[in-house]
């Protein structure tokens, strides 16, 4: 009888010890139980301020259906979130648990192994993104990021200005008068000359090369091979070279630096047309001339041949991906695939958030379709929907930022210091060969 009091009075013992010690483990964590008792857990998300904007407006229902994941947002500039992440992550942070990155930035990340392989967890999506926004997020088979939004270039038109030219200005009526860049150029020097108006913007000095990119993409080409190799100074590449210096030199360009003020400014009565993004969107309507409604339409790209198999390009977009460090990749998981695998949220986000998605299911939903009131009642998503389709599939690559600011400084030379444009880019392409190998 007293060896069972003995070891009733142990077990009981060990019951107090072992509750002290559960209540002293929770109390030295950041993690709390909710009604259901599961642990809350706490995730950080690496933004910049318009991503957040579009994720805000599915966070009451992400919250309804994870009410045991707290989410909090640190925003920074796009090239801020960039950085900061590649030095955290390498050095083994685990701060962020979730971060949105570019599409020109990621395969930079995907080739340090920064991010998370999420191969398993995207194969249900796989054929529900836009195809050509796969090769960023991959490297050796492997898949490292979610495909959020994407940047289907078109062509953003004044109709006021080309009516003021004599020219057509209804969408249809632009496409037909502008199907290829010689055409673009044509129309331009006829702007120029009726209406002193500039065709598009750029800088001499600081360009931020988008405009050349655009149509090398449509073209198939690009700063590198799929084997790496550099393919800058080719007879193909170098003829957009000369057709940009030509529109230069014959003052058909507004001379700003991309995103100064005077570049926004310059946007709003200065310009009568930008060759860009699906985003164009929301800069025009809510940053360069919200008041501006009606004056802006929207016309397909203007193809370099009529016989190129592509008549778009991308130009931007971004993406979600997990550190590889993460304390949380179960909960970091449920927030991008609630974010980017649901019609609903991307809806919202395409919609109301000013982004266009990359997933496709949406493209035929009644909300994606609607008129735009800024577009004058276009169906501005619909023409974004189809340039989507007419993307060369292929990779920003890992080296694309370093290319990208060694071509700003070739083109200064060409447009200031009168060097040629096949000179220019052979040293450029030597430049970039030099630093592949330090």
């Amino acid at each position: 009888m007293k060896r069972k009091i003995i070891l009733l009075v142990l077990l009981a013992l060990m019951l107090i010890i072992s509750a002290c010690s559960g209540d002293g483990s929770k109390s030295t964590s950041n993690q709390r139980t909710n009604g259901e008792g599961r642990e809350k857990v706490k995730i950080i998300v690496w933004v910049w301020d318009s991503a957040k904007t579009a994720l805000d407006l599915n966070m009451e229902a992400f919250e309804k259906e994870y009410p045991h994941i707290e989410v909090e947002y640190q925003i920074n500039g796009t090239d801020d979130v960039f950085n900061k992440f590649l030095v955290a992550s390498t050095s083994g942070d685990a701060v962020p648990d979730v971060i949105a990155v570019q599409s020109s930035q990621l395969s930079r990340l995907v080739e340090v192994g920064s991010l998370l392989d999420i191969t398993d967890r995207v194969e249900p999506y796989r054929d529900k993104m836009n195809a050509f926004k796969w090769p960023d997020t991959e490297k050796d088979g492997r898949i490292y990021a979610m495909p959020w939004d994407s940047g289907p270039v078109v062509m953003f038109y004044r109709k006021d200005i080309f009516e003021q030219a004599g020219l057509p200005s209804e969408p249809h009526e632009v496409g037909e008068l502008i199907q290829t860049f010689e055409d673009y150029y044509e129309a331009a020097k006829i702007i120029k000359e009726k209406t002193g108006v500039y065709m598009y913007s750029d800088s001499q000095t600081a360009s931020n090369n988008r405009f050349f990119e655009t149509i090398m993409w449509q073209r198939g080409l690009w700063y590198f091979d799929e084997e790496g190799n550099v393919t800058l100074n080719t007879p193909e590449v170098v003829e957009i070279g000369e057709y940009l210096k030509k529109f230069m030199e014959e003052g058909l360009v507004y001379d700003a630096e991309p995103w100064s003020d005077s570049w926004l400014n310059g946007l709003k009565d200065n310009v009568a047309t930008i060759v860009g993004a699906s985003w164009f969107d929301g800069v025009l309507s809510g940053q360069v001339a919200p008041d501006y409604a009606g004056k802006w339409a929207v016309a397909k790209m203007p193809k370099w041949s009529l016989d190129d198999p592509y008549s778009s390009a991308n130009d931007g977009g971004s993406n979600m991906a997990i550190n590889k460090n993460s304390k949380y990749p179960e909960e970091a998981w449920a927030f991008v695939e609630f974010m980017l695998g649901r019609a609903e949220s991307q809806l919202n986000m395409t919609v109301d958030g000013g982004l266009f998605a990359s997933y496709e299911p949406i493209y035929e939903d009644e909300r994606f379709q609607q008129p735009s009131e800024y577009f004058g009642g276009q169906d501005i998503r619909s023409i974004f929907a189809e340039a989507v389709t007419e993307i060369y599939p292929q990779s920003y690559t890992a080296n694309f930022p370093m290319a990208n600011q060694i071509m700003t400084n070739a083109f200064a030379k060409v447009f200031l210091n009168n060097v040629s444009v096949e000179q220019a880019f052979a040293e450029a392409e030597q430049e970039i060969k030099d630093k592949l190998i330090q």
